[in-house]
């Protein structure tokens, strides 16, 4: 099991850059290009975060990577978990998801 995101856009995204800009050895969590399958024919990328890395490092790690995607490369974020769009006065109840609280 695992908490999974989707970021999509309406747009081609261009990985290579979001790579550069986002990408970290030590991340808890996994990225997955997912080309075509954004919003309108755009791409999105995929975050699987696993079950026993589901802890406050991760939320560290992860915050600010969500908030690039949205504010650089246009992207809007989904909690597959929850089912809800990700946005400044949603982002605790995530947290809480994640962390089990």
């Amino acid at each position: 099991m695992a908490f999974n995101i989707i970021a999509e856009a309406t747009k081609k995204l261009d990985y290579d850059k979001i790579h550069s800009v986002v990408y970290s050895d030590n991340l808890n969590f996994a990225f997955v290009p997912m080309p075509g399958l954004g919003l309108y024919d755009g791409d999105a990328i995929g975050i699987c975060i696993p079950l026993n890395n589901a802890n406050e490092t991760t939320w560290t790690q992860l915050k600010p990577i969500l908030k690039t995607l949205k504010s650089e490369f246009g992207c809007d974020v989904y909690d597959l978990y929850g089912g809800q769009k990700l946005g400044l006065l949603n982002s605790d109840s995530f947290k809480k998801n994640l962390l089990g609280k």
